[in-house]
Order: structure tokens, then C-alpha cells, then sequence
């Protein structure tokens, strides 16, 4: 996935894309020079990165479950103050939409008095906006409440959302799901959330549901309770945001020691976080100046959560590609990555030890999930395998074998009868595109870890999808892939085609969706004909790949047993899912010397 700028399980076609966007280079911070970050040794074939003292700033982790919060109103301020749970535990009726309408009073907040609100199940309250105005968040979703970028950094997002008043935001996270209630009574309104953080897939830290419930309540003389009855998250954002003049500044407050002897407050708010994200150069320009310039791709894996809500981090890349005809790849100057050449992408922030990435499969007991969930396969993965258990790590070498490819794909257009046409959007190939894997990892059809779907044509106008582009479980590349990657020469590319305009036409007896679409025969001439030939051609291109696994651990700290077993775990699987996925015509080697 590459990350286009800094900026569950989920099913259907607009499910799928906002998954595709999600694995895309990163461009924020672009070319600005790197620098080393923490001192390195090696440990076995892994590389071990102890970060220097404050590199990545401190934590600041939720500490109110069990506590209300007060803001009482002071003419246009508040004051604020933590107490003892005061909780209703009736909550009425599950809201079934975001808006509600106040019958028995108004509330008075941001010097207007409000009869309507918005309530977005992440976790937050938002005024002055109608339902039909809102647009979905990042994943897709029409949250209702305030929605933050998808790779916005909670330490950072909570001091911009002044910019997105009026607003109150009881436990702002991204991607949290469940319900909410909404009872309104003569003198306050009542809206409890009952949610859990995503989980079961690579995205995510966690397999299993999670609790966390909260409650705001809204009275009529304008002051607000937030109370936090049992919460597993320890990161949000919490606090109020009335609008403001421009000239207001909005310092970050402590909620838990606050006292109504303290402000009052225009804007107060805390946010609870993660360590900061380091920047992908200076993780790079840790391991090159202190190991030399010998690794092709560089992954990172660490025993510390950082500040960002997916467990499965981007990719980053060096500019300016030596290799002609795979489209416009859009890196960054290998300077500043203190390269000279040789490194070529690298994850854009560790991997957590404990999310589910990191893990060799799901647990016992896990949930069976979506079609993109790994549990959804474990049969069909354990019948596949000579001896009866899935292949381990099929989360990690899927990520990995998925970033890796961008450092080739997916960019490329088609040239056909004088028009040129887009095989994707950018940097994935469409979901229309017929991509089936030439050399598949476990399973007998899969399709290319970098999107489209392996298409059967019903010669009826319809088209069953057999596999979709999702990479769960973990799967290879397809011809055109290998082709770009100069693995595989023009002429071992078969014909392939691109599906346009998809409308759902049911599915077939095994349950696979099945479309009315449009069809244009593509060939690899098509493709060089747009973007020219690929050079270095096959016969000289790059074959052996090296990748240094990095552990990284804070300050004075040791990697954990935990950490370093799967590390080495993900290391041998990501050597045997590279040798199987390129037809043993390319090796990859995991080695820090």
C-alpha cells in the first residue's frame, strides 16, 4: 500500500477501493533529508534499531475510565473539572442515523441555541451541519460526527479541529463501530456510545471485539458531562470546540488534574496517543549510514504502538527510478533516504508486535470474519496445505509482497486503437482488471496483491468475479506485474482485459458476485505502446533482492522474546512466499551484513 499523502471488514466495491487507497506510497515530508534516529546492532539475521532518547516524543494514554468530565458554561467559556462516574445506565433507543432532532429544549452551545445535532459513531457530536451534507470518512463510512484524515496523527489532529467547530468530541477515534443511543429528557439529552475497536483483519491490533462505553450528556443550561464507564482504547481525542474568532488559541489541557478552580476555557480539549510516527527517511537513514547501502527494501517491526489507527503502515520510496516503461512510479530523491541507489522502498513506520499483522494466525476462539478477514480461509487454507495448517504469517508476507510490488506497479496505462486508458486508479489496477496470479502462493486462483480480480466470462454479458484484489489471504502477482518487475519477458505476458462499467447481476451458485460490464481486450503491446518497453528487459534486469528486518525498541530497551520470534518467523515465510510467487526466477535473501 502506498500512501498518497499524509493526510473492520469491509465489503463491496467502494469497500474494496478505500482498501487499495489505504496501500499506496507515501508522498508527505517528501524530499527532506533524512537522519539517523536511535544506534543499531544485529542480532542473528535480524536488524535491532534502539531508538535515541525522545525520538519519537512520549505517550499520552487515556486515563479517565471510571471518571465523568464537567464543562460548565461561563458566559462563552468553561470551566472544567474530573470526577466520580456519573453514568445513566438507561440508555433508550439504538439511534438508527446520525441526525437528532431536539423536542423538549434547546441546547445552548457556541453562542447559538441548537434543536438538531449530528452524532458520528466515532465518537463525537457535531453542530450546524444537516445529514444530507455529509460526506464518508476515509474508509467509506457516513460517520455523522467529525472525521479526520486517515493517516492523521491524534497528537497533532486534536489542536485543527478548532478549524471544524462547532463540535464536542466525548472519545473521538477512527474506525470504531457499534451502536449508539439517544434518550432526551425535559432538561438534558442522554447519547451513549457502546463500541469496538476493528478487528480481525490486517489492518488491525486486535482479533476480538473490544468494549468500550461512553455516555455524554447535554443539559439544558448548556453544561456537558462526558463519562467514560469502561473503555479498552487508549487513544481519542476528548473536548469541546465551540467556534471561534480566528484569534482564539486552544491549549492542550490535563484533563484528569483539572479543577473548576482552573480557566475558564474557549477550547478544551486533550488528546490521548501513541508515540509519534517517525519519518520513513530518518528510519531508513538509521539502518544505511550505520550498515552501508546493501538493502533493496527495508521492513520494521517494534514492540511500541505509534500514533496512527491502522496496524499495517504504507510504503515509502526513493525518486527517481533507473528502470523505463513501468509508468510513472512518483518516489523521492535517494538522497534523502542516504541511498545511493540501491534501497527502494521501505514500510513507512513499524509494524506492532502485537497487532494482528505481526501474529503467526488467528488465535483460537477468533471470529470468522468477512471474505477479507484470514479466518474466513482456514479451512480452505489448511486443505490446501501438505500438512494440514495454513501457511503462518499470511498477514505479514501478504503486506509485505504487496508494498514491495509498488516498487514496480502499479502505474501503467494501455494504448488501444489511438486511446490511451487507465488500468487502475493509481497506484492499483482496477477492480475490473483481469489479473490472475501467475504463480500462486496457497490457493488454486488468486489475484493480483496489487488489485484487479481473476474474471470468468459467462459469454452472456456477464462476467463472475472468482477473486478479487484483496490480498487476504496472502497472494502473488500476476503476468503483467512480473513483466514490470522484469521477471518475465513481453512474450510470456498473455492477452488480458479490463471490465468498465460494473453493475451487480447477482451471484452464481457458489456466491461469487457476478456483473453486467463493459469489455476491452488488452495485450502487453497495448501497455508498451502507452509507456514504451521495459528496460532493463528481462534478460538484464535486477534478480536477487535483499531486505533487512528491523526490530525497534525504545530508548534503553531490549527487543522482546515476542518480538524477535516473529520477526525471524515473518523473515524465513517473506524468503519462501518470494521464491514461490516469482516462479524461481528471482531470490530474495534477509541478510544485515
Amino acid at each position: 500500500m502506498k500512501k498518497s499523502a499524509r493526510s473492520s471488514s469491509w465489503t463491496g466495491v467502494l469497500a474494496l477501493s478505500v482498501l487499495l487507497l489505504y496501500l499506496t506510497p507515501f508522498c508527505a515530508q517528501e524530499d527532506e533529508p533524512g537522519r539517523p534516529i536511535g544506534k543499531i546492532s544485529i542480532k542473528g539475521d535480524l536488524i535491532v534499531m534502539e531508538l535515541d532518547d525522545g525520538a519519537l516524543g512520549k505517550t499520552n494514554l487515556f486515563n479517565l475510565t471510571g471518571r465523568t468530565l464537567r464543562f460548565t458554561p461561563e458566559g462563552s467559556r468553561y470551566r472544567v473539572e474530573s470526577g466520580a462516574l456519573q453514568w445513566d445506565s438507561d440508555f433508550g433507543p439504538e439511534a438508527d442515523h446520525p441526525e437528532v432532532s431536539l423536542h423538549q429544549f434547546a441546547f445552548p452551545f457556541s453562542g447559538k441555541s441548537w434543536t438538531s445535532l449530528l452524532v458520528g459513531t466515532t465518537g463525537s457530536i457535531r453542530f450546524g451541519t444537516s445529514e444530507k451534507d455529509i460526506r464518508p470518512d476515509p474508509y467509506g463510512r457516513t460517520d455523522g460526527g467529525i472525521s479526520l484524515g486517515r493517516f492523521d496523527e491524534l497528537a497533532e489532529a486534536a489542536s485543527t479541529l478548532i478549524d471544524s467547530a462547532p463540535a464536542i468530541c466525548v472519545f473521538l477515534k477512527p474506525r470504531m463501530a457499534g451502536p449508539h443511543y439517544v434518550k432526551e429528557l425535559p432538561d438534558r439529552v442522554v447519547i451513549t456510545w457502546d463500541l469496538t475497536d476493528p478487528f480481525g483483519n490486517l489492518l488491525d491490533f486486535t482479533w476480538f471485539k473490544t468494549v468500550n462505553r461512553f455516555q455524554a450528556e447535554l443539559h439544558r443550561d448548556g453544561s456537558i458531562d462526558m463519562s467514560y464507564k469502561e473503555i479498552s482504547a487508549k487513544d481519542a481525542i476528548v473536548g469541546i470546540y465551540p467556534a471561534h474568532s480566528g484569534n482564539e488559541k486552544a491549549p492542550a489541557a490535563h484533563f484528569s488534574s483539572l479543577t473548576s478552580k482552573d480557566g475558564p476555557f474557549a477550547v478544551a480539549y486533550e488528546s490521548f496517543h501513541y508515540l509519534a510516527v517517525p519519518r520513513p527517511q530518518d528510519l531508513s537513514c538509521t539502518v544505511i549510514k550505520a550498515l552501508g547501502d546493501r538493502f533493496d527494501f527495508l521492513a520494521y517491526y517494534s514492540d511500541f504502538r505509534v500514533d496512527n489507527q491502522e496496524a499495517s503502515p504504507p510504503s515509502d520510496g526513493p525518486l527517481e527510478s533507473n528502470i523505463a516503461g513501468i509508468g510513472p512510479t512518483h518516489h523521492f530523491d535517494p538522497a534523502s533516504r542516504c541511498t545511493q541507489g540501491r534501497f527502494q522502498l521501505g514500510f513507512d513506520h513499524p509494524v506492532y508486535v502485537a497487532s494482528n499483522e505481526m501474529q503467526d494466525g488467528p488465535p483460537a476462539g477468533a471470529p470468522v470474519g468477512s471474505v477479507h478477514d484470514i479466518t474466513f480461509y482456514a479451512h480452505q487454507l489448511a486443505e490446501a496445505s501438505p500438512d494440514g495448517n495454513p501457511r503462518p504469517y499470511n498477514y505479514a508476507v501478504g503486506h509485505l509482497g504487496h508494498e514491495v510490488a509498488h516498487r514496480w506497479a502499479a502505474y501503467v496505462s494501455a494504448k488501444i486503437n489511438g486511446e490511451t486508458i487507465s488500468l487502475g486508479p493509481w497506484p492499483h489496477w482496477a477492480r475490473g482488471l483481469q489479473a490472475p496470479v501467475a504463480f500462486p502462493y496457497q490457493m488454486p486462483t488468486e489475484a493480483s496483491t496489487l488489485g484487479g480480480g481473476v474474471w470468468q466470462d459467462n459469454f452472456d454479458g456477464t462476467y463472475t468475479q472468482l477473486h478479487d484484489g484483496y490480498f487476504v489471504p496472502a497472494t502473488g502477482y500476476s503476468y503483467l506485474d512480473l513483466y514490470l518487475m522484469g521477471l518475465i519477458s513481453a512474450a510470456e505476458v498473455p492477452d488480458f482485459f479490463i471490465l468498465k462499467s460494473l453493475v451487480p447481476a447477482g451471484k452464481d451458485t457458489n456466491g461469487h458476485p457476478m456483473f453486467k460490464a463493459e469489455r476491452t481486450k488488452v495485450t502487453i503491446q497495448d501497455v508498451i505502446a502507452a509507456e514504451g518497453p521495459r528496460l532493463p528487459d528481462v534478460d538484464h534486469s535486477q534478480r536477487k533482492f535483499n531486505t533487512g528486518i528491523v526490530v525497534v525498541v525504545e530508548h534503553g530497551q531490549s527487543p522482546s522474546h515476542e518480538l524477535i520470534e516473529r520477526a525471524n518467523g515473518i523473515r524465513q515465510q517473506w524468503i519462501d512466499y518470494w521464491t514461490t510467487v516469482t516462479g524461481h526466477r528471482s531470490t530474495m535473501t534477509v541478510n544485515p551484513r
